[in-house]
């Protein structure tokens, strides 16, 4: 080794090292850098742009960008620091700069976290928040839309409905906003299983299998937070998070239908709703697609998509067949059903395969006629069968 080399290896009058580290007066933590990694404390006793990153989230405006741009700095200046003296150790080198971007991320990490308050949230927002933690932690958005009672605002990463003040629903434009658990647009369908289980509600959308999953929100109100999965290659499309407007019954609504009377009126309501749900199963075996679409409300066939694509979730499908319907829930022109559904498909050319699912259907005529405004369906198994 010539002595050129040896200057960057050997550490001679003074130790760089040494001038940099310092040991922490509040909790006695060895530091490289002016920020204490464990507590925050400055080592100069000045509030720093670092020691805002140690804060929680919300109360720092745009710092997407500020723990890369930190720590490029950081490193920048430490290589200038190896430059100047020449008389750096390279391995005692690599051990600050190592420690220094395990604490970046580390905090970045913990920044995140900490605006995660439950699985019914994206990036920093949860659902329930207010419009004033919307902007306090997302700033200006890019555009507004208004429908009915829904107010839509749209980010680069994240479009948001407000109801009432709150958010309502998430869904995500980008695949650098997470959910809780790590899942972003182009996550793999195994690495939802692996986060979520299979403990899902499953709906076919043209080239899309939405799963759902069911959580509570921060007012303790129903939830889905859904995967929609590209058929094509088995990856995240676009995740959302909605709350559910329809909940299941709770003891006051159970106590308010035990009080029903059941007047030849109510009978015949559901006499219809129920016939509504068996035409939408009998078209689907018809192939009369549009028949089965029209069934649907303006919602729902929003919620589905065209009716080509809508059509399209069902080109494997041979025959659904429904049984067990059972009323759960009457309001007189609302009517809450359940049932299994069992759904066959071919397969793979020569098989078939059966799904069985635990199914509920909300219908209406409060447009005077009876549609179905709210489905879904929670998948009990699946065998696979020769022709």
């Amino acid at each position: 080794m010539n002595e050129k080399e040896n200057k960057w290896v050997n550490i001679k009058d003074w130790n760089f090292i040494d001038k940099i580290k310092w040991s922490c007066p509040i909790c006695g933590t060895i530091n490289y850098r002016k920020i204490c990694k464990i507590c925050g404390h400055n080592k100069n006793n000045k509030v720093s742009f670092a020691t805002r990153l140690v804060k929680p989230p919300e109360t720092i405006k745009g710092n997407k960008h500020s723990f890369g741009i930190l720590f490029i700095v950081v490193i920048f200046f430490i290589l200038i620091g190896i430059y100047v003296n020449k008389d750096i150790n390279n391995r005692e080198m690599i051990t600050v700069v190592n420690s220094i971007f395990s604490d970046m991320k580390n905090i970045k990490s913990n920044a995140f976290e900490q605006n995660m308050d439950n699985d019914l949230s994206l990036g920093k927002l949860s659902l329930d928040y207010t419009v004033d933690n919307m902007y306090e932690i997302m700033g200006k958005e890019n555009s507004v839309e208004k429908k009915a009672k829904y107010t839509v605002y749209k980010y680069n990463s994240v479009e948001i409905t407000v109801v009432n003040g709150k958010i309502d629903a998430l869904v995500s434009n980008s695949p650098f906003i997470e959910t809780k658990r790590g899942i972003h647009e182009g996550s793999t369908k195994q690495e939802v299983f692996d986060k979520y289980g299979t403990d899902y509600y499953k709906t076919n959308l043209g080239d899309l299998t939405l799963y759902e999953y069911s959580f509570k929100s921060i007012d303790n109100r129903s939830g889905l937070l859904r995967f929609a999965i590209n058929k094509s290659n088995n990856k995240v499309n676009y995740i959302s998070v909605r709350i559910l407007e329809d909940e299941n019954l709770n003891t006051e609504a159970v106590e308010r239908i035990s009080r029903i009377n059941s007047s030849e009126t109510n009978s015949t309501n559901i006499r219809e709703a129920v016939q509504t749900l068996n035409n939408y199963y009998e078209a689907i075996n018809e192939n009369d697609m549009r028949a089965a679409y029209n069934i649907l409300s303006d919602d729902m066939q929003t919620h589905m998509g065209n009716l080509n694509d809508y059509a399209d979730g069902y080109k494997t499908t041979l025959s659904d067949s429904i049984s067990n319907v059972q009323v759960t829930s009457n309001s007189g022109d609302e009517i809450a059903l359940s049932y299994i559904l069992t759904a066959r498909d071919s397969y793979n050319g020569n098989s078939i395969k059966e799904h069985t699912f635990a199914c509920t259907a909300l219908l209406s005529k409060k447009t005077g006629s009876w549609h179905i405004v709210d489905m879904s369906a929670k998948k009990q198994g699946e065998r696979i069968m020769s022709r």
